[in-house]
């Protein structure tokens, strides 16, 4: 019984771990062709952080995700609904103090 459990424990660790590296070259694979888009508003995702910094203004201390980042939080939380809150808690922003 403990060696079942140590299997599924171990397998679930390495599943985990090897998501992160595959999202993590999505975004740096991103990263590489982002150069090519002519309109700085859509590399900077400004309207979604606009909207994203109000939402969360009580909640998180929102700092701007760019296009390959988000892409990449997109991948991490592929189980999730990914609003405003998701991405502030996959990209490691803050907790407001309020």
């Amino acid at each position: 019984m403990h060696l079942q459990f140590s299997f599924l424990v171990v397998f679930c660790v390495v599943i985990v771990c090897g998501q992160r590296e595959y999202c993590e070259g999505l975004e740096r694979k991103c990263e590489s062709c982002l150069g090519t888009l002519n309109n700085n508003d859509d590399r900077q995702m400004a309207f979604l952080n606009r909207e994203c910094k109000s939402k969360t203004q009580r909640t998180w201390v929102w700092r701007n995700v760019h296009r390959c980042e988000f892409f990449k939080l997109n991948c991490l939380g592929r189980d999730r609904r990914m609003n405003c809150s998701d991405v502030a808690a996959l990209a490691g922003m803050r907790r407001s103090r309020n």
